[in-house]
């Protein structure tokens, strides 16, 4: 069900970063421009339930997949931080409350019932043609490959630049998690309170120019949560994608800082 992919660091002992994809049915290969962080961490990027070719072994509530996570995860040696990109945010900190790791980055992930709207009016708003064609086609055929397409035509929604849309195009996806876990976004804004409670390094980065999740209802996510809350300019609601250097920067002084 959990599929880890470790990337060495050129820096001896370095912490551990595990990396978490959103979706939920995207694997870490949409991440893996974070690679040059493996500069100042170790990198273990997480895949579940069928992304990236790890297995799928039946539907699994989130509830199960965090436990089954935080368990994998304690186990792994040093200093841990955890980093989640939209639905992976929700996995990320949980490893946080479950004090697997010692540090949280969440980027583009929408915690409140007003930020999940605001993503539906917006989705609604920016549909072109092609995505509504994509979109009619998986609602078909229910596939990897339809759900793929899909996501591959948010276009500005997701990147800044529409050429960014292969990466998700190419991708190892699995549409049996996201039709078995899409809910779970649902009702998770409970998890800000209980974050909200907890004193360690909580980062939250954003999209200045996120067309489906705006940055001011992120920005007040993240201030419900007691996050250190940063927006990154000519960037969406793919940050690692439109902006890796940006982001590594951002992550390496955020984490690393006394």
């Amino acid at each position: 069900m959990i599929q880890l992919t470790k990337l060495k660091s050129e820096v001896e002992s370095a912490p551990k970063l595990i990396i978490i994809s959103g979706g939920p049915g995207l694997s870490t290969l949409t991440l893996r421009d974070l690679d040059l962080l493996k500069r100042s961490f170790e990198l273990v990027y997480v895949d579940i339930q069928g992304t990236n070719g790890s297995s799928y072994t039946g539907k699994k509530s989130f509830n199960e997949i965090a436990s089954a996570l935080a368990e994998i995860i304690s186990k792994e040696s040093g200093t841990k931080f955890a980093l989640g990109h939209s639905f992976g945010g929700f996995l990320a900190a949980e490893l946080l409350i479950q004090e697997s790791v010692s540090g949280l980055v969440c980027i583009s992930t929408p915690f409140t019932k007003a930020t999940l709207n605001c993503a539906n009016e917006n989705y609604n708003f920016h549909k072109t043609a092609a995505l509504i064609e994509a979109e009619l086609d998986w609602v078909k055929k229910q596939d990897d490959s339809s759900f793929a397409k899909w996501l591959s035509e948010y276009g500005d929604l997701y990147f800044k630049s529409p050429r960014r849309k292969k990466i998700i195009l190419n991708d190892k996806v699995s549409a049996n998690f996201f039709k078995d876990n899409r809910s779970d976004v649902l009702g998770k804004q409970s998890m800000l309170e209980a974050l909200k409670q907890i004193e360690r390094k909580k980062i939250f980065i954003a999209g200045k120019d996120d067309k489906l999740l705006p940055v001011a209802v992120l920005r007040n996510d993240a201030l419900l949560g007691k996050f250190d809350f940063s927006e990154i300019e000519d960037t969406s609601h793919f940050a690692t994608i439109d902006q890796p250097e940006k982001i590594a920067r951002l992550i390496e002084l955020k984490l690393l800082r006394s």
